[in-house]
């Protein structure tokens, strides 16, 4: 098939282990009429919201889409000298041993362990290394999902094919029927012209006549409606098969015009025989409406 079709009910992982963090990203989706994203990560990483939404709309076009990022730091930092702190420190018990006019080697241990001199570097979030981490594994989440929807989506594009072929035999059925259904019809409407013909024409007569007519004119022929189905089929199947930006709202009007088709078939063509093959054709397109709602 030369055309591509995405479920937007989807799930994609992807996680980076080094020494210094373990990043782990998760995405789930289901249907949606617009892109719903909300995220669920490290209140560290909120800078970085609106640059994974870009970045995840380049893929998906619709679904609500939760995304989970979780961080865990291997490593807890990275001891630093405060050299500010060192010096006022060292200065202040220089002073102290001139005061006291101390000729002690000043303890430098003691300055060491002073408030502050010697401090806990933490991880920057927007460190553009570690950003970097988060994107390409964002990415790999992004790809995992992607393979998933496709794999679910071409499920839909087979099921579809499936479907159609069904309503086109049900429709060849009707199709073929009707010619019968019209003489019987016809032949109906003449016995009932024939025995008011035989009687007095009065008022009434003629209304008889007319509604008779007019009944017949309405109930006459469904080529039309047919043809139209047909073409609404192929179309359908055009779409699943050979278009390259495949959508589900293309699909849906499609459907859309097939139900009132098939609707209009139903009530000019009120026959026992094809009575069955209406309701399949209604069913099926109901099915696909329903599934169509899942494609993005």
């Amino acid at each position: 098939m030369g055309s591509f079709m995405k479920s937007m009910t989807g799930y994609g992982r992807s996680r980076i282990n080094d020494e210094f963090h373990e990043i782990e990203v998760e995405i789930k989706s289901v249907n949606n009429r617009f892109l719903d994203v909300s995220f669920r990560m490290p209140r560290e990483l909120s800078y970085m919201e609106a640059e994974l939404k870009n970045i995840l709309s380049r893929k998906m076009k619709r679904g609500k889409v939760t995304i989970n990022i979780n961080i865990t730091h291997l490593q807890t930092g990275q001891l630093k000298l405060n050299e500010d702190k060192l010096k006022s420190y060292w200065n202040l018990y220089q002073k102290a041993a001139e005061i006291l006019e101390e000729d002690a080697k000043l303890p430098l241990m003691n300055v060491l362990s002073e408030p502050d001199v010697i401090i806990l570097k933490e991880d920057d979030p927007e460190d553009p290394v570690f950003k970097n981490k988060i994107i390409s594994t964002f990415e790999k989440a992004i790809l995992e999902h992607e393979k998933m929807a496709m794999i679910e989506g071409r499920s839909m594009q087979i099921y579809f094919l499936e479907s159609i072929e069904i309503m086109e035999k049900s429709l060849e059925m009707i199709d073929s029927e009707f010619p019968n259904f019209k003489k019987e019809k016809f032949s109906k409407l003449q016995n009932n012209l024939e025995t008011l013909l035989n009687d007095k024409m009065d008022d009434e007569a003629l209304k008889r006549i007319m509604l008779e007519a007019a009944m017949y004119v309405e109930k006459a022929d469904i080529t039309e409606e047919v043809v139209r189905l047909k073409d609404h089929m192929q179309k359908f199947k055009e779409k699943i098969i050979k278009d390259d930006a495949l959508t589900g709202k293309s699909i849906n009007f499609i459907l859309q015009e097939m139900h009132r088709e098939i609707n209009t078939i139903g009530s000019k063509f009120s026959a026992t025989a094809i009575f069955d093959q209406i309701i399949i054709i209604k069913e099926e397109i109901e099915k696909c409406r329903e599934i169509v709602q899942n494609v993005e």
